[in-house]
């Protein structure tokens, strides 16, 4: 449907998809999806080239409990899953639950936003729900990647770096008399 002419100012979109599959140019197998809505539903007012176009946007809507939900995701991040489809499954997560303690306890007259969100995170854990910061989280991740697995990949480069040392050394390690490989060459050697 391109053209070099401004055809685009005359007519509507509908119109030009309607006049070119009368004229046979656009096969019915060609048609646009939304053509048979829009014939269905015409719009109120044509969508024409003239036409002047009002920008009424929605307003940004939010709730009080979005800034305490927003600093709880920051604060504690999201690590877990839910099906938002189920409602229990909603009312049930750490970020409902936080926010419903802290407007039980904001009620009460606590009014500090901080205090309260440090005393809504102690209720919770009384309440047996703790909850870990991300920044302890990211902690405890360091200090267990410092730690290397014997079963992995880190672990074994560790282990091999530190043989070679005792080899180069055997006065700061174990002598190759007492390493089990030498041992066992000397079982081999009886």
């Amino acid at each position: 449907m391109a053209s070099l002419s401004r055809l685009e100012k005359f007519g509507t979109l509908f119109t030009r998809v309607r006049d070119l599959m009368r004229a046979g140019v656009m096969k019915e197998a060609d048609k646009p999806l939304w053509y048979d809505v829009m014939a269905a539903f015409p719009p109120r007012d044509e969508p024409t080239y003239h036409r002047e176009y009002t920008h009424d946007f929605l307003p940004q809507i939010l709730y009080e409990e979005d800034k305490v939900r927003s600093q709880f995701y920051k604060v504690y991040g999201n690590h877990m899953s839910m099906d938002l489809t189920n409602q229990d499954s909603v009312k049930r997560s750490p970020c409902h639950r936080f926010i419903t303690k802290y407007n039980e306890l904001q009620t009460e007259g606590n009014t500090d936003p901080e205090q309260l969100f440090e005393a809504t995170a102690a209720a919770l854990a009384q309440d047996g729900l703790v909850l870990t910061k991300q920044s302890e989280r990211r902690q405890r991740k360091q200090n267990v990647d410092a730690k290397p697995e014997v079963g992995s990949v880190k672990g074994l480069a560790l282990l091999l770096q530190q043989a070679m040392d005792t080899q180069s050394n055997p006065t700061e390690g174990a002598t190759e008399a007492s390493s089990p490989a030498s041992q066992e060459v000397e079982k081999d050697e009886r």
